[in-house]
């Protein structure tokens, strides 16, 4: 029995080092690629190190490809839009999680089901009206956009962390003179910190990833965000790869940051509500 489990142990951490590679090595490669010269980059077999290296790429992304207004669009776009989805998506998953009404259940997954719908499906829709109201090509379009689609899962999710929350507490509050408001954001808020910052780390994930929006409703330089710069680097007759790495890279740091930060609410949240709902 001691031998079968140290062997399974010894299989365990071979397959998980296995995966690691696999999903770390795409990282690595293109970090690699964006200290590339043109020469390294397409010698076989590839070189693994850049050697030496060369920042030639990044000067080139940022004096060719106007990335630093790309990137400016996608904080601003990633900055107000995920605070307002999730304080709105809260709102509505505490309503959800505590008031008795018919049809709720049906509500709740009517909202989860909007998340399921194929942006693809709307995106001319979306188009169409923008371009009546005059929010096409501008960034405002895509905050409402960004903050529209993030809603959903961000209802879904919280609602099953607040009925987590024990009613008693609630009623504690009640009794001590909180008002309502008070006694959601004084009391409700705090205790559910960790649901919140998983939903907040996920919908800048989508804003500062997502591409497909971006790339329909702006055609110029002063509202593309980065997904639609770096796709831009992309010809018919060939691909600017050190420029695509060295934007690439430069593209991670935002998101890791921010999740190094608050990986310990991170992980607490990924379970918030996850025996309910």
């Amino acid at each position: 029995m001691a031998t079968k489990r140290v062997l399974g142990k010894i299989l365990l951490w071979i397959g998980l080092t296995i995966f690691l590679i696999w999903i770390v090595f795409p990282i690595y490669w293109a970090i690699s690629v964006s200290f590339k010269s043109g020469s390294q980059i397409y010698t076989w077999p590839p070189t693994y190190f850049p050697f030496p290296p060369t920042f030639q790429n990044y000067k080139e992304a940022i004096e060719t490809r106007d990335i630093l207004p790309a990137f400016r669009n996608s904080l601003i776009v990633m900055a107000i839009s995920t605070p307002i989805s999730v304080l709105l998506a809260s709102l509505a998953a505490f309503s959800l999680a505590r008031l008795q009404f018919r049809g709720k259940e049906l509500i709740r997954y009517g909202i989860l089901s909007i998340r399921m719908i194929p942006g693809i499906i709307i995106a001319i829709p979306v188009f169409i009206i923008f371009r009546w109201v005059d929010l096409h090509d501008k960034l405002l379009g895509l905050i409402i956009v960004y903050t529209a689609f993030n809603m959903p899962f961000n209802i879904w999710m919280l609602s099953g962390f607040f009925e987590e929350i024990p009613r008693e507490i609630e009623e504690a509050g009640l009794i001590d003179g909180c008002t309502p408001w008070q006694l959601y954001s004084s009391i409700i808020l705090p205790l559910a910190t960790p649901a919140l910052v998983a939903s907040f780390i996920f919908c800048m994930l989508l804003a500062w990833n997502e591409f497909q929006f971006a790339l329909i409703l702006t055609f110029t330089n002063s509202s593309k965000t980065l997904p639609v710069v770096i796709a831009g680097m992309t010809y018919e007759r060939g691909t600017f790869f050190g420029q695509m790495g060295a934007t690439g890279a430069l593209a991670m740091l935002p998101v890791l940051a921010l999740g190094i930060f608050v990986q310990k609410y991170l992980l607490q949240g990924l379970t918030a509500g996850a025996l309910k709902g």
